[in-house]
C-alpha cells in the first residue's frame, strides 16, 4: 500500500498519528520534508529517463532504427 499525506509538521496530532499506525501497522515508515522528497523523485524520474534513452541508442546500435531519407520525409510531410 503506497499513501502520501501532505501537512505541515505543526499538523501533525494524535489523530494523524493513529491514522498512520492503522495504515501501516508495523511497517517501518520515513517522514521526510518535501524539497528533500522531491528532490528523490526528480532523481528517481531521471533514472528512469536515462534507462530509456540507453535502451532505445542500444536498439539503434543494432540497426533496429528506422531510416528514410529527406525525400521520403519530405513525400510523408505531403500525404
Amino acid at each position: 500500500m503506497y499513501a502520501t499525506y501532505h501537512l505541515k509538521a505543526d499538523e501533525l496530532n494524535a489523530n494523524i498519528i493513529q491514522t498512520l499506525k492503522n495504515t501501516f501497522h508495523q511497517r517501518e515508515i520515513v517522514i521526510l520534508p518535501k524539497d528533500e522528497y522531491d528532490e528523490m523523485e526528480k532523481a528517481r524520474h531521471n533514472a528512469a529517463f536515462t534507462a530509456e534513452l540507453q535502451r532505445r541508442m542500444k536498439e539503434l546500435d543494432e540497426g533496429k532504427g528506422i531510416v528514410k531519407t529527406m525525400a521520403e520525409l519530405r513525400a510523408m510531410e505531403n500525404d
